[in-house]
This record gives structure tokens, sequence and C-alpha cells, in this order.
């Protein structure tokens, strides 16, 4: 019976170090969406600026690569939205969890190793 709530003590802590792990990862995930983003960003803005400078280039191979760069930045604000979104449903799962793992009122966890009076 005694290993038993432990068993049950321990799996919310285990989900919660699990849970932790995966929102590190997610926070990764989302900063490596965000500097890619940034870097086609940039590389659209260069792509403009020399269209302007030059309309002689061939604005017909510019204007593919500007929208293939654009439809990558949309793709990739998409991915962006779809992990904030599991990020928020993470931090609620975690928050019910920690829920969850808070003792009931008068449960005493170290209950079963005090030692009784001898008589």
């Amino acid at each position: 019976m005694q290993a038993r709530q432990m068993v049950w003590m321990l799996i919310p802590i285990a989900g919660i170090s699990m849970l932790a792990v995966l929102f590190m990862v997610l926070w990764q995930a989302l900063a490596q969406h965000t500097t890619t983003i940034n870097r086609i960003q940039q590389r659209l803005a260069d792509l403009e600026q020399r269209l302007e400078e030059n309309p002689s280039v061939s604005s017909k191979l510019l204007e593919q690569q500007l929208q293939q760069l654009q439809t990558n930045q949309r793709d990739l604000e998409d991915r962006i939205g779809r992990m904030a979104q599991q990020q928020s449903e993470l931090i609620e799962l975690k928050q019910s969890l920690r829920q969850q793992a808070r003792p009931a009122e008068g449960f005493d966890p170290f209950q079963s190793f005090k030692l009784e009076p001898s008589r």
C-alpha cells in the first residue's frame, strides 16, 4: 500500500519533468523558426532593393524568388502559430498536473514513516 502511494506521488513529478523538457525543446524550435523568418525577411528586403536599384536585372527571376520567399515565410509563420498553440496547451497541462500533484488536505505523505510510541 505504501509503495503504491509513493508511485502515485512520483508520477506527477516525472510528468512535470518531462513536460519541462518538452517545453524547452519547443522553445528552442520557436527560436530557430524566428531566426529563419528574420533571415528570409532580410533576403526579401535585399531582393526588393536590388530590383529598385537595377531594373534591368532579370525581374522575372526576382519575382519568382520573391514569391517563393513569401510562400516560405507564410509557411514558417503558420508553423510558429501551431507551436505557440502547442506551447500554451503545454502550459495548461503543466498547471493541471501541478493542481493534481498537490496533496489533499489532511494527507500526510510521511504518515507511514512515523513511529508509534511503544506501549
